[in-house]
């Protein structure tokens, strides 16, 4: 592999996905989450890298481990910039899981956009810790800005149910 791909390391691409999925899915900081230098274990049934395309496709039970934090997927595809080889974009597709500690976030897709540096879940979104659960039609995580948005459809409203003095999905000091 001596083309453009040879010099991305795939395992940066997914720290860059575990690590901006998973820790603003709860809050800014989840306990016991920081910036890891653990090896990243990545299992699929199949990698497919199209380099006119300018992506890497891993399918079939797609399982990243690092540390504490998981990701499984039927398909995840990383898309790269044509000038310089970057990640562009991240999107896990089929039965989305993420688990952190005893947080969990599900949906049909997870799409990273690292222009924006924003996550967006959809097809029946839900986050999870405990009892504690938020789910709508779109959750959208902006990174930078510490926030983020959780939508409805017209005949289906956001729902959240949140247990008094349980921890969890939002800041509790």
């Amino acid at each position: 592999m001596t083309s453009r791909f040879s010099s991305i390391c795939l395992g940066s691409f997914l720290l860059i996905l575990l690590l901006l999925l998973a820790a603003p899915v709860f809050s800014a900081s989840p306990p016991g989450f920081k910036s890891s230098k653990a090896p990243i274990d990545i299992t699929a049934d199949r990698l497919d890298i199209d380099q006119k395309k300018g992506e890497a496709v891993f399918r079939g039970k797609v399982f990243a481990r690092q540390d504490k934090m998981t990701l499984s997927t039927d398909t995840m595809t990383v898309i790269f910039t044509e000038k310089d080889n970057e990640v562009k974009e991240i999107i896990a597709a089929g039965s989305v899981i993420i688990n952190l500690d005893k947080k969990k976030a599900t949906c049909a897709t997870a799409h990273f956009y690292t222009s924006d540096n924003k996550v967006v879940l959809t097809g029946k979104p839900q986050l999870r810790e405990g009892k504690n659960i938020i789910e709508g039609e779109k959750i959208i995580f902006f990174l930078n800005e510490e926030r983020s948005i959780v939508e409805g459809k017209k005949n289906s409203r956001v729902k959240t149910t949140i247990f008094p003095g349980q921890k969890g999905l939002f800041k509790n000091k």
